[in-house]
């Protein structure tokens, strides 16, 4: 029966383990991880082969010095070179020559696999033209370049369709087009990398990539990498990173990932933390600044004399001239409302009073032309005839004969003529009593105005006095230093609060949160993605120790008693007795078991099918390190062996002890330079 992680398979178990740990939803895992190029790697590409196939360069050689007048020698002049390696071992070697130029064809070919050149700068001046053959899987490919003042320029050709998969007109182009097109090809992820600035530099680590001229390293054993157990330098965690190549470990990339992404997040966190920090010290500099200017300040107020009723009086003078100035407004507030409300009465009354006098003048005209007798019409100047007299006997006018409306009304001193003229004079009854209720209203606002206007002068007259009182007390001794101490302390303490209570709400200013959860989650992607690698790994390294044992005896090591491979590329080594890490070791002995390293490690990936490892394995100089001819022809037969139970793995090696290696590499798969010569 599965368990649950199984059933949620290896990726989901991993995220929900990071959220755990992280304490951190799935869904923000997943996302901080996209953010920062976190993926998880359960599964490995399948293995891939590389073999060299032929190499090919010629160039000019000049003179060696004291021969520049046309005669070449021995060593000069025009060079060329040949050779077409296939599966198994292969060796270049010299009999006891060390400048025969075997390295220098390892070089070349190393040059143009990695796209890098580490031939000496005297060398690569000396070429002309390069062409190199290596299958790379099934696929026949081909690198061919010219030499022009030490700079290349060439295609990478596939041999089957005869297209260029890419050209190149210099140094930094050829590298990086073989970069790029080694790691697609071979399935291969760059290696992310992290170091920390200079010193007295401020900001993140500086991050990079090793990619294929690292991953190449593992391709080649010289001299001036037996201090490190696998590949040329210990920088980066090189050497773990090339273990993790040939054992194929799972999870390794996704660590190495999280590893640089925690660490640029730390160090983001970090110099957050120092700004916060440093905002913080400035706010309680500023605090601080302020605590002692208010101490100072009431050590000032205390120093003065109290002052007794002088400071009663003072305090007297202050409220009574708040209070006055208070009444005062109030008065002249409450002023200006009765002098408009007068203001509007009063307007009231004038309006009133024009439209009664023009009532009553319109009722008088009105009642003296009624008691006119017309004797013409207004209109034609027609004289009135007795009979339209006669109708107006009858109510109807003479003229017209409109009704004649009966008179209701006398007035004083009318007579009854008059009466009948003045019916309207009653509608202005009305108009004259809202009169006299105004004029009342007038009367009673003017009053109040007057009342206002006195109260007003007083108030006034008592903020006058107010104001002479406080400038008294303020003129007597020390008063006005006291007032102005108190003012200054109570000034401060206000700037005080105000600045303790102005960050409070802040929340995080420094944007602390989102980079400690990212941490979080980094930390535990790295911290689970390591244990699962780590178990990987140990659950092979038990089978390549034992093959360390047996070869490095048989490699001349025979006091070679047991060996632990760590998970970082560390191998103690007991012996005699003692244990030893490896670094200090002699470098016979180091040249030994690197040979004998590299070669069980590629058996069990090969074995095992999960090495990525490409197969070519390429050993400058193997005999060099105090390694005598036994020793030396093991070391060659256990190589031999190796590729005997691999077909698809080649080594390549390069030698001065020529006639030494004859007895074990066949002589086909031999390059031997005659005694005293150069191979080229």
């Amino acid at each position: 029966m599965s368990t649950q992680g199984e059933a949620r398979g290896p990726v989901e178990a991993w995220l929900e383990e990071i959220a755990k740990a992280s304490g951190q939803e799935l869904d923000v895992v997943k996302a901080v991880l996209a953010e920062h190029g976190v993926r998880p790697q359960t599964a490995l590409p399948r293995p891939h082969s590389l073999q060299v196939t032929a190499v090919e360069f010629e160039g000019v050689r000049p003179a060696p010095a004291g021969e520049h007048d046309g005669n070449t020698g021995e060593n000069g002049g025009p060079f060329y070179f040949q050779w077409e390696p296939g599966p198994g071992v292969w060796c270049l070697a010299s009999s006891g020559k060390n400048e025969a130029g075997k390295s220098s064809v390892l070089e070349i070919v190393l040059w143009c696999l990695r796209g890098r050149s580490a031939l000496q700068r005297d060398v690569q001046s000396w070429l002309r033209r390069v062409r190199t053959e290596f299958v790379l899987d099934d696929e026949t490919l081909v690198v061919e370049m010219t030499i022009s003042n030490s700079k290349p320029a060439g295609t990478v050709v596939s041999k089957a369709t005869g297209g260029a998969l890419f050209s190149f007109d210099n140094a930094a182009t050829f590298e990086e087009q073989m970069d790029a097109f080694m790691l697609e090809r071979l399935g291969l992820e760059p290696l992310r990398t992290q170091q920390k600035r200079p010193e007295g530099v401020d900001g993140p680590p500086l991050t990079g990539e090793l990619s294929w001229p690292a991953y190449a390293s593992a391709l080649h054993i010289n001299r001036s990498g037996l201090g490190h157990l696998l590949g040329n330098e210990a920088r980066n965690a090189l050497p773990t990173r090339l273990l993790e190549l040939f054992l194929g470990a799972p999870w390794a990339a996704t660590m190495v990932s999280a590893a640089v992404a925690q660490k640029l997040v730390t160090a983001q966190l970090s110099a957050a933390k120092a700004r916060a920090q440093a905002e913080a010290d400035e706010r309680q500099s500023k605090i601080d600044e302020l605590e002692g200017s208010l101490h100072r300040a009431q050590e000032r107020l205390d120093a003065l004399p109290d002052l007794g009723q002088n400071a009663a009086d003072l305090n007297a003078s202050y409220r009574a001239l708040a209070e006055a100035t208070q009444a005062a407004g109030t008065a002249q507030r409450e002023l200006a409302e009765a002098r408009t409300q007068h203001d509007e009465l009063e307007q009231q009354r004038h309006s009133l009073a024009a439209l009664v006098h023009a009532a009553h003048e319109a009722a008088l005209a009105k009642a003296f032309f009624h008691t006119l007798k017309p004797t013409v019409c207004p209109r034609c100047d027609t004289q009135v005839t007795q009979a339209q007299w006669a109708r107006e006997d009858e109510g109807h006018c003479s003229l017209c004969t409109s009704e004649l409306r009966p008179a209701t009304t006398q007035y004083e001193g009318a007579s009854a003529d008059e009466e009948d003229g003045l019916d309207d004079v009653d509608d202005d009854l009305e108009l004259r009593q809202t009169l006299a209720q105004v004029q009342q209203a007038v009367a009673t606002a003017a009053t109040a105005l007057a009342d206002k206007q006195a109260k007003a002068t007083d108030a006034t007259a008592t903020l006058g006095q107010a104001q002479s009182n406080l400038q008294e007390a303020l003129a007597r001794p020390a008063a006005g230093d006291r007032r102005t101490a108190e003012i200054e302390v109570a000034r401060l303490r206000g700037a005080l609060d105000e600045r303790r209570g102005r960050f409070d709400d802040l929340g995080d200013p420094a944007g602390l949160a989102p980079l400690q959860r990212d941490q979080a989650i980094l930390k535990a992607a790295e911290k689970a993605a390591h244990t699962r690698r780590t178990r990987a790994l140990k659950e092979v390294l038990q089978a390549v120790q034992a093959d360390i044992v047996t070869m490095g005896r048989q490699l001349g090591l025979e006091m070679l008693e047991a060996v632990e491979l760590g998970t970082s590329a560390t191998l103690k080594v007991s012996k005699g007795g003692q244990t030893q890490p490896y670094g200090s070791l002699t470098e016979g002995e180091q040249l030994r078991l690197k040979i004998v390293t590299t070669t069980a490690l590629l058996r069990h990936g090969i074995r095992t099918g999960v090495g990525r490892h490409p197969g070519l394995l390429i050993v400058d100089s193997p005999g060099a390190e105090e390694v005598d001819r036994g020793d030396l022809e093991l070391m060659l037969q256990g190589l031999v062996q190796l590729t005997e139970t691999a077909p698809q793995l080649q080594v390549v090696i390069a030698t001065a002890r020529g006639q030494e290696v004859a007895s074990v590499i066949p002589a086909d798969q031999l390059r031997l330079a005659p005694a005293g010569e150069r191979l080229w």
